[in-house]
């Protein structure tokens, strides 16, 4: 079998696929030094970035392994902006698309009975968002809305800064791990070196950055512990809250063992580095 001769112009555009921006921006960086040259090249700067580059921004794999090492204050806060926020856009746009699917099939079960694909999807969201399938009313579809939704990017950020410290901690460089969550099953973690002796959790590990960020807000859309976040983030969407974000970071308390102070200390980071003007990003 003969095949035609590709064209010059079939190379060129080759050619610029493999060196284009995004296929560039899914690779590693193994030093920060290299990560920061990379942003520098294709301005990006965290406090002037549009919604245009927030999706071109590179998703990392991982955290460079030398993170730890830079010193620079000013200079750690901006490329940890930039690891973070594309992470935490990205997932909340898969909370999105699963809320939109809730809204679509809840607009047709007020006209009419759904079909079985509507009704298997339904159940597969309800068991995702671990809630009770065993029947489809529109309790169920308030209860899905309150679970599926996206966690304020300034709020994802703090916490985030707070866990992984800057993303310089030992389990976010080992473990790709953002959010500091607990396990009980010490081979699925790493176990923190200072754990008093009557204690058996370890520090959740990940394969990748993204899905620490997709199990963090996991967990506060569905742990028990988060209800009233959950419910103060429906009534904000309604109610004109003067400062949402500060309501709702008042029902996190349950995440760490010290409570109001770990509220305290979310409160203090994102008023100190104004994280609430990443909230400018539309969803």
């Amino acid at each position: 079998m003969k095949f035609a001769p590709l064209k010059p112009k079939f190379f060129i555009f080759i050619l610029g696929l493999l060196f284009s921006p995004l296929l560039l921006a899914a690779q590693d960086f193994t030093n920060w030094k290299d990560l920061e040259i990379y942003y520098k090249k294709n301005k990006f700067d965290p406090l002037t970035i549009t919604e245009k580059q927030l999706d071109d921004l590179p998703i990392l794999h991982s955290l460079p392994s030398d993170f730890d090492q830079l010193q620079d204050v000013d200079l750690k806060k901006k490329l940890f902006y930039l690891i973070a926020l594309p992470l935490i856009h990205e997932s909340n746009g898969q909370i999105l698309l699963d809320r939109e699917m809730v809204i679509n099939i809840e607009k047709k079960f007020l006209r009419k009975n759904l079909n079985e694909n509507e009704l298997q999807e339904t159940n597969r969201l309800a068991k995702k968002y671990k809630l009770d399938d065993s029947e489809i009313n529109l309790k169920l579809f308030r209860d899905l809305k309150q679970r599926i939704n996206i966690i304020p990017v300034s709020l994802a950020l703090a916490q985030a800064i707070v866990e992984s410290g800057w993303g310089q901690s030992r389990f976010a460089l080992e473990g790709n791990a953002l959010y500091g969550q607990w396990t009980y099953n010490e081979l699925k973690g790493i176990i923190p070196e200072n754990r008093d002796d009557d204690k058996s959790h370890a520090v959740r590990k990940f394969d990748n950055l993204a899905q620490s960020v997709q199990a963090y807000m996991h967990n506060i859309n569905t742990h028990s512990a988060y209800y009233s976040f959950r419910v103060v983030r429906r009534i904000a969407e309604r109610v004109q809250y003067t400062d949402p974000v500060s309501a709702k970071v008042k029902f996190l308390a349950a995440y760490a063992e010290i409570g109001q102070e770990y509220v305290d200390k979310l409160e203090l980071i994102i008023e100190s580095n104004n994280l609430r003007e990443f909230d400018r990003f539309s969803y």
